[in-house]
């Protein structure tokens, strides 16, 4: 791609394909310069159509996305879906009233698909949880697959994600011949539970073993944290240099701990949980001369 950049509100600078089963490219104008910059929203776990999802915070963070010309890259559990006649944890109680149908699944797709038109051009990446896989095995009904086609017949560019999978972030220079740079991450929307004392951390060393990538995403078990692991490797120059892979657990957008008298997550010792996203800010420097990469928990 050959990009003119602009900066500003509602304003994009990249490209979304689907390249393989499992790999995803994103394609950025990138200017050698200190003002430069290219802003992502790493989202997880929105269960939207649950009533303890905060819904208000989902919008006010896709609106900074609009602002900032930003993609958004979602990793799955983007459904609660667990209200159907067949799912064992099924409750009235965590019903909304527009799922009260007897079109229960395709109530949540209209749903979804109402609630993210207004920002399809920045959504990227829809991957899919636990909870969309837990559908389409008592189902044989993706509700990925069918909210992915209803924002793409709207125009999105979005692509879909499987369970786990990567993405090669390429960054283009002016004209033909620019400056090029590609970074890549891995995500896994994620397994187990986290741990109450390790919130999962420990994973890092593990995913670090047999990942080579740039980044590595993951969500799953409600925790938000950041940890770098600095790894070394030979050069072209057959120079020992260190790099850093970064490690992003996103949180959730579901409450599930304040003002609830009882319900699952109490009843199982459940502890509070953090809420929200992340940011992922691209940025050249001039002092490593190339693309470098900071996280920024997103605002309440």
């Amino acid at each position: 791609y050959i990009f003119s950049y602009t900066k500003g509100a509602n304003v994009k600078n990249w490209n979304v394909e689907k390249v393989s089963a499992v790999t995803a490219k994103i394609d950025m104008h990138l200017e050698r310069n200190s003002e430069w910059e290219q802003w992502a929203l790493l989202t997880a776990d929105r269960h939207l159509d649950n009533p303890h999802s905060d819904r208000k915070l989902q919008k006010h963070h896709l609106k900074q996305a609009q602002d900032r010309g930003a993609f958004v890259l979602d990793f799955g559990d983007l459904f609660c879906a667990m209200q159907g006649k067949k799912d064992r944890r099924h409750t009235k109680s965590d019903l909304l009233p527009e799922h009260k149908t007897g079109h229960y699944l395709n109530a949540l797709i209209e749903t979804a698909s109402d609630f993210f038109q207004p920002f399809a051009d920045n959504i990227a990446i829809i991957a899919e949880g636990n909870h969309e896989t837990g559908v389409t095995k008592h189902t044989e009904f993706s509700l990925t697959d069918a909210l992915v086609y209803d924002l793409r017949r709207n125009g999105s560019q979005v692509v879909r994600g499987g369970y786990r999978g990567y993405i090669v972030f390429r960054f283009f220079g002016d004209g033909e011949n620019g400056s090029r740079y590609t970074r890549t991450a891995y995500y896994h929307h994620g397994s187990g539970g986290g741990g109450a004392v390790t919130k999962g951390v420990i994973s890092t060393n593990r995913r670090a073993v047999y990942l080579d990538t740039d980044y590595v995403f993951s969500g799953h078990i409600h925790e938000g944290w950041y940890m770098p692991i600095t790894k070394v490797k030979l050069n072209s120059k057959y120079d020992e240099v260190a790099f850093t892979q970064h490690h992003v657990q996103i949180p959730t957008y579901k409450e599930e701990f304040l003002n609830q008298p009882g319900g699952f997550h109490h009843e199982k010792g459940g502890v509070p949980k953090p809420t929200g996203a992340w940011w992922m800010r691209f940025y050249y420097s001039r002092r490593t001369m190339a693309v470098e990469t900071e996280f920024i928990p997103a605002d309440k």
